[in-house]
């Protein structure tokens, strides 16, 4: 069994380089802070392992096809200075990314507009290299860095195009990372193209939506294998409006994938012109996420946003209990004559001219339509927790501003907290973990000190920590 050797910078001498510290390592390389001294600009100085040296074939195919990538000149790529090999090292220098990379993110968590800044950068970058005729093969969470103003780069095109099955290394072997994004058709080690590239970020999309990658198993085969053989994964509720994207870039065939980068992109600005939760997802967004998704997409659903400042049932609604309310009042003035009639209570009004009444309406209808399978028209967590202001819990929680001990909007606050506890519930049985907690964070937006939902959060992020 070989042993990844790994060098130490006392070790490494390459003319024109100078090491100034580690940056990382791993089984295919050790990457260092180094400058390049013709040049005086710090660049990160990958150093092969020496088992992968060890392979002519191997060096081989890594100088020639990373001389082509060096070729490649994008704001969505790592630039490729330099690649060469000294002596028994062999060295590629890329432009240094200081601000960390997905991976990191991803454990901290990211919102609807981080997310899809980073998928929209990384599939220009993506198609921008398919034009070129390279294909990545390793687009990953940990391959993904970014710049100091939030733009995401993809990183290491000149290792994973080194990669090929005519290598004769087994999967276990060539593969770079773990199977966690590979393509069916790479799992089966057939012939790849752009779309495998694309297949990669729809799994690191949902990852990044969710928490963990798409498919679990035993050992890195049944996790291949499940990518052959499994459907795409559904997202939970509260980002299933994105179905139709991770659809598009996890398709099983390739002919039912998008078929490049700009068509994902394109998707991405008609799913949010068209989407109601895209103005919740996506609203105040723009600037605390420095989001170029967030700011320019904003603009492709403006005029949805202003038809969708309140919901197409709530002048109906507000009709009907305007009308209702002149009834009552004709019925007062009709038997004003006679004996004295029991005054209807007086509605305490909102600043906006909404009445409890109406709220607990809409609030009502809400939760129905989101929490109740028996409503002909039941859609899983429809309107409980969002749009902002437009949901049952924002509804019942402006009823509680008015009135805090309104008996009508507790019920109805306890009851989406538990609908959601027992979703979450089923998810951390089927070690769902990264769902489990975003289905419990939810249900604490109706309920934040509810003991169960905490409980709930608390244990899936312990376990998706590998606690």
């Amino acid at each position: 069994m070989n042993s990844t050797v790994v060098l130490s910078p006392v070790d490494i001498h390459i003319p024109g380089y100078r090491i100034l510290r580690p940056l990382g390592e791993g089984g295919m390389a050790s990457v260092y802070l180094a400058v390049q001294e013709s040049l005086d600009r710090e660049v990160a100085l990958k150093v092969m392992a020496a088992a992968l040296v060890a392979n002519p074939e191997f060096t081989e195919r890594f100088i020639k096809e990373g001389r082509i990538t060096a070729q490649l000149s994008h704001p969505n790529l790592v630039t490729v200075y330099d690649i060469g090999s000294h002596g028994s090292i062999y060295y590629l220098a890329a432009e240094f990314i200081s601000g960390g990379t997905l991976k990191d993110r991803i454990g901290n968590g990211m919102s609807v507009a981080e997310v899809l800044d980073v998928a929209c950068d990384v599939a220009r970058g993506l198609e921008y290299a398919h034009k070129k005729g390279v294909v990545h093969r390793d687009v990953k969470p940990g391959n993904i860095l970014f710049k100091s103003d939030g733009t995401a780069v993809l990183a290491d095109f000149g290792i994973a195009k080194a990669m090929d099955n005519s290598s004769g290394m087994t999967m276990a072997g060539s593969s770079i990372g773990t199977p966690d994004y590979m393509s069916p058709e790479q799992a089966r080690a057939e012939q790849v193209d752009g779309r495998s590239d694309l297949y990669s970020l729809g799994a690191v999309l949902y990852e990044m939506l969710v928490g963990n990658p798409p498919y679990t198993g035993s050992d890195p085969f049944s996790i291949a294998l499940a990518h052959v053989t499994q459907p795409v994964p559904q997202l939970p509720e509260p980002h299933q409006w994105l179905q139709p994207l991770l659809d598009g870039l996890m398709a099983k065939s390739l002919e039912q994938r998008f078929a490049n980068g700009s068509d994902f992109i394109a998707a991405t600005e008609k799913l949010l012109a068209a989407s109601p939760e895209a103005v919740a997802a996506l609203q105040g967004h723009a600037v605390r996420t420095r989001g170029r998704t967030a700011s320019r997409l904003t603009g492709a659903h403006t005029a949805y946003r202003q038809q969708a400042v309140r919901p197409s049932w709530f002048w109906p609604v507000i009709g009907v209990v305007a009308l209702l309310v002149a009834l009552a009042v004709a019925g007062l003035i009709l038997r004003g004559g006679g004996e004295k009639a029991v005054p209807e209570p007086v509605p305490i009004t909102h600043s906006d001219g909404d009445t409890i009444s109406a709220l607990l309406l809409q609030a009502d209808t809400f939760r129905d339509i989101g929490a109740n399978p028996n409503n002909p028209n039941y859609q899983p967590a429809r309107h409980l927790v969002f749009p902002e202001g437009e949901c049952a819990v924002d509804l019942y929680h402006r009823v509680l501003l008015l009135e805090p001990d309104n008996t009508a909007a507790n019920a109805g606050l306890d009851a989406i907290a538990g609908w959601y506890q027992a979703r979450a519930e089923k998810l951390c049985e089927i070690e769902n973990w990264g769902s489990c907690r975003i289905t419990a964070e939810d249900g604490l937006k109706a309920r934040p000190d509810h003991a169960g939902l905490k409980s709930l959060v608390e244990t899936a992020q312990a376990r998706q920590r590998g606690l």
